[in-house]
């Protein structure tokens, strides 16, 4: 829907700022000490072609099913490669073999857009899993920008303009971001102040 943030491809726009860039780096770091670096570029030495990538993490799960990290670089791969559907298939099963996975924010909402990607949009399961991350951390700010999203879609307009002022907030003044939410914020007030609540 038009003026939602959420957006094809998982292309959110805080998704530089979210607070899990340190766990992406940490999981990152580990996946390049067992299976190389992934790339969609021509491999050279040292690297690894990213069907080639996907195959050692489909191997290194097959002999350590109960890895939910693993599972997690696995989503992440398909992720990159627009396999959405494996994505979110490698998503849920990370959460199934790992109670700490299943605790991470970040990971939760990686899994609600891989879902969203899927079917096109974020009602049902993928807003279950926001709020899921909401209630671990209330600040998260891609679990603020997606739970806005998800009551845009919905044409919940008050609820989205509650999600994005909480991430408004933690926004450097005058930035691109700050300027970008903020209108975003506008046109939902807008269509609140017009539309009838949902049913």
């Amino acid at each position: 829907m038009a003026g939602s943030l959420w957006q094809p491809r998982g292309a959110h726009v805080w998704r530089v700022a979210l607070a899990g860039v340190l766990l992406l780096a940490t999981v990152a770091a580990l996946a390049y000490l067992y299976f190389g670096a992934p790339t969609t570029a021509e491999p050279t030495d040292g690297e690894v072609a990213p069907d080639a990538y996907i195959s050692r993490l489909e191997a290194h799960l097959r002999s350590q099913p109960r890895d939910g990290r693993g599972w997690v670089l696995l989503a992440r791969a398909h992720f990159d490669g627009e396999r959405f559907g494996d994505a979110a298939a490698a998503y849920e099963r990370a959460l199934a073999v790992s109670p700490k996975v299943g605790r991470d924010p970040a990971v939760l909402c990686e899994y609600a857009d891989a879902l969203g990607m899927a079917q096109g949009g974020l009602e049902g399961r993928p807003s279950e899993l926001i709020t899921q991350a909401l209630s671990i951390d209330p600040q998260h700010p891609v679990a603020l920008e997606m739970a806005g999203s998800a009551a845009y879609e919905k044409g919940r307009y008050a609820d989205a303009v509650k999600h994005w002022k909480l991430l408004l907030a933690t926004l450097a003044p005058q930035s691109d971001r700050q300027q970008e939410l903020a209108a975003a914020i506008e046109r939902a007030e807008r269509k609140a102040a017009v539309s009838l609540p949902p049913e």
